[in-house]
């Protein structure tokens, strides 16, 4: 039975890296496959047409994605595997963080809404 994966795109993707949302894709993907314990932690392995058919994208699209993102220094090749070359420990250091968009003031008021 083949394992099961699933990739996030952070928030840091898109405002530290600056990614548009089709490289932060790109860049998630192979990034979750660069750190995955239970894949090895080797990044993606395979060509980019395959990648490009993966994640439902044209194949020139993602050649231009994957030639940006190597450009940029965000992943490099390495005996035929692409791996993301940036790594952020983004595991909450208390059970409390929230993501400040979502924190709604407290108005309290007689107004229903």
């Amino acid at each position: 039975m083949a394992k099961s994966f699933y990739f996030v795109i952070q928030s840091w993707m898109l405002e530290d890296m600056k990614l548009k949302l089709s490289e932060a894709a790109v860049y998630a993907y192979i990034h979750g496959l660069t750190n995955s314990e239970e894949l090895g932690k080797q990044g993606w392995h395979g060509s980019k047409r395959r990648l490009a058919k993966v994640l439902h994208t044209s194949p020139s699209t993602m050649n231009d994605i994957i030639n940006r993102l190597e450009e940029k220094g965000f992943i490099h090749f390495n005996n035929g595997f692409i791996t993301s070359t940036i790594n952020r420990d983004v595991t909450p250091k208390s059970a409390d963080v929230r993501n400040s968009d979502t924190i709604l003031e407290d108005k309290s008021s007689d107004i229903p809404f």
